[in-house]
């Protein structure tokens, strides 16, 4: 209901695409491009699923990235000969605003940081890390955790874009992909954990820049400071920094001593660390461990996004028509890896919302924005009663299962052989 309706089909089609007809193309290749059928294997189809996810999402972002350094220059060619302020000449290109969007513009963009503090600020906290992170983890060098930290914009501009576009952040399926890069790139003993260690840093920054770029949408509409903004973030950080390895101490506390925290037979298990660790494995083998042709579906993918974005600009800049119907890389690729149960809510919510605008649009217009928050408040208020049941063992009374055509009559003998015959009192 909050995106536009162009997103929200992009992500039908992009579900459809990859669900309906490019991974069960995939699957009728087991044991010819791969002989795995682990779904979590990068050697499998999972390999598929991540470096075309991965390939579209960045090729995206990097085109994007390359097109936003050339605008801001031009931009700031025009600004140095310009003599009015840059709310001034906003408005001025824009009279048509109303007073609310004006007003949000005016401090949104009176209250900027300057661009200096936080590349110095990043440049500070690249050096500190370099020096502090190998001395921890003697896997990794100076050296990678620097050119970890040049490439971090790239991708934190990338992932950013795209969790701005749908509310979706995609830094796990980065990190996946760098911990393979990573232990290909040292590809000597200790590549497993140098893998890890950057697979940390990429989601930590990478977490950090889209949630505060979500905190200045949110300070946008409330006419916050960006500064304020930046200061509480900075604090939160800090705050995090001291208190999760406290409550991490508290968890090792209370686990088991001969069993460890994360360990599969631990109170408290950590499943995910076996995949990562498997993908960090296959990627000390280099590019030849991924299934075949996984390289040649990227090298598409890559060309499908360039194509699309040409394509945007060009009819753009002529005024085409269809520049308001060309599909989003990124909103494309994300149902690639998140599913496609999303994209049919999504559209679900559009077709609500195009209902609702027939019926009464101003209604629409007031109320939509108060009406998704609340749909999406209660969704995430759940999860507290959620994880209550879970940690009293409350089992549900029923539940439901989709199967594959063919399949029920063997499900059925094999539940029923499950169940004891019923004893006499």
């Amino acid at each position: 209901m909050i995106c536009p309706p162009m997103v929200n089909i992009t992500l039908l089609v992009g579900g459809i695409t990859s669900w309906g007809f490019l991974f069960p193309f995939l699957e009728t290749k087991s044991g010819q491009w791969y002989h795995t059928s682990n779904p979590t294997s990068l050697v499998g189809s999972n390999g598929y699923k991540v470096f075309i996810t991965v390939t579209l999402i960045v090729v995206d972002g990097i085109y994007n990235f390359i097109i936003l350094l050339v605008t801001a220059f031009i931009d700031f060619k025009q600004k140095q000969q310009e003599t009015d302020s840059v709310v001034g000449n906003y408005l001025r290109k824009h009279p048509s605003l109303n007073y609310d969007d004006r007003r949000r513009i005016e401090v949104f963009l009176e209250n900027r940081i300057p661009f200096s503090i936080p590349v110095t600020a990043y440049v500070v906290c690249a050096i500190i890390c370099g020096i502090i992170i190998p001395r921890m983890f003697y896997q990794i060098t100076f050296f990678n955790v620097l050119t970890i930290y040049i490439i971090i914009p790239i991708l934190a501009l990338t992932n950013t874009y795209a969790t701005g576009l749908t509310d979706w952040n995609v830094a796990y399926t980065y990190a996946k992909f760098t911990i393979f890069i990573v232990s290909s790139w040292v590809a000597k003993p200790g590549a497993i954990v140098a893998s890890l260690v950057a697979c940390g840093l990429v989601v930590s920054a990478l977490h950090v820049s889209s949630q505060a770029t979500q905190d200045v949408k949110t300070g946008y509409m409330t006419l916050t400071s960006q500064r304020a903004l930046v200061i509480m973030q900075i604090l939160g950080i800090i705050t995090g920094s001291i208190l999760t390895p406290c409550i991490f101490r508290a968890f090792q506390k209370t686990a088991k001593a001969h069993i460890p925290i994360g360990a599969p037979d631990s109170e408290y298990p950590c499943p995910y660390a076996g995949v990562y660790r498997s993908i960090a494995v296959v990627g000390t083998g280099g590019v030849k461990e991924l299934p075949d042709h996984c390289l040649k579906f990227c090298f598409a993918a890559a060309c499908f996004a360039i194509a699309v974005n040409t394509l945007s600009i060009v009819s753009q800049r002529k005024g085409w028509k269809i520049m308001n119907y060309i599909p989003n890389v990124t909103v494309f690729a994300l149902p690639f890896f998140i599913g496609s149960s999303g994209p049919i809510d999504m559209c679900i919510g559009t077709i609500v919302m195009f209902v609702w605008t027939k019926i009464n649009s101003q209604s629409a217009t007031l109320l939509s924005s108060a009406v998704a928050a609340g749909l999406m408040c209660g969704d995430g208020l759940f999860a507290l009663p959620s994880s209550m049941l879970t940690l009293f063992s409350v089992e549900p009374p029923m539940c439901m299962k989709f199967i594959q055509s063919g399949k029920q009559l063997d499900l059925a003998d094999s539940f029923i052989k499950t169940i004891s015959a019923p004893t006499k009192p």
